[in-house]
């Protein structure tokens, strides 16, 4: 276990609806289930960063309500460090409703609530006293925020990976504090302007994203791999075949994998391909975080996999 990591991001109370019918404006439908499940993008990840191995301090916030406790609670459960996480009054915890098709692609509707309302205060005392050589964070909090906290691990000397979602959430001075940034096809269309459809297309996005202050671009293309652009050179990553059953959180896992496995090794290919693991690990089961894989799961599924 390398050094610990900082991450930052959002907390949520998701609300999933399994359907294979979407409803039409003002249509009533019949769907498969409903649950709940701890989510945020933030959460997620961070919880990904502990399950597959590191030590995590996490900058977050919640509601004064029993979401909020109960989603701080799951984080304890996952040996998450939640003393970076503030209770804000008169506030909601962030809620979404995830609906999810037959595919297992989701759609999502949601409020950040308290995840809106991070403070200088709650990011700067997160950077104190640390060892942390990687900043991990998503863009599902406030941009005051964001800006505030690539700022400090910058001055800090800490390598910042960046996942743009949601889209959102994007704006393109985050780029240029980003040592790693890992769009996926939407969010690579958005910064870069680019269509990106194939491997053609990913490496023609990366190298305008690039070019916008990102040291390594590494483009998400779903089933078909990842496209990795550093040092004015292309490589491709295929991905794991695996039957999707929830895509929910795997880029979030994905940026996680990657993040911990670089906290030891320089070997970003490497990397990538143990991200590219265990996202498809993620994918292939219904849950979220209880999907998420441990560092042995990972390199066990990658071993029955090598082609």
């Amino acid at each position: 276990m390398g050094k610990e990591i900082i991450t930052m991001g959002s907390i949520n109370q998701d609300i999933f609806v399994n359907t294979n019918v979407y409803p039409k404006h003002g249509e009533t439908v019949w769907v498969q289930s409903v649950n709940n499940q701890p989510g945020g993008k933030g959460a997620n990840q961070a919880i990904a960063l502990s399950k597959i191995g590191n030590q995590v301090k996490f900058i977050g916030a919640v509601g004064q309500d029993s979401q909020g406790k109960n989603m701080v609670e799951n984080l304890k459960n996952y040996d998450v460090n939640t003393k970076y996480i503030s209770v804000k009054d008169d506030l909601n915890t962030g809620t979404f409703i995830v609906i999810l098709d037959e595919n297992g692609e989701n759609t999502m509707l949601g409020t950040l609530g308290a995840n809106n309302h991070l403070s200088e205060d709650d990011i700067q005392r997160a950077f104190e006293n640390t060892d942390a050589e990687y900043f991990l964070l998503q863009l599902e909090t406030n941009k005051e925020a964001i800006q505030k906290a690539l700022e400090i691990a910058n001055q800090k000397n800490i390598k910042i990976v960046l996942d743009p979602a949601p889209a959102d959430g994007y704006h393109e001075e985050f780029l240029e504090f980003a040592h790693i940034v890992t769009p996926n096809q939407q969010e690579a269309e958005l910064i870069s302007g680019v269509k990106v459809k194939d491997k053609e297309s990913a490496e023609v996005a990366a190298k305008v994203i690039k070019s916008k202050g990102a040291n390594i671009v590494i483009v998400k293309l779903g089933e078909q791999g990842s496209l990795l652009y550093m040092n004015n050179e292309s490589i491709f990553v295929p991905s794991y075949k695996v039957k999707a059953v929830n895509t929910v959180g795997a880029g979030d896992v994905f940026a996680a994998a990657m993040t911990v496995f670089l906290n030891d090794s320089e070997d970003i290919y490497s990397a990538v391909k143990f991200a590219s693991a265990a996202s498809a690990i993620k994918v292939s089961k219904a849950e979220t975080q209880e999907a998420i894989p441990t560092y042995s799961e990972i390199v066990d599924f990658m071993n029955k996999n090598e082609k």
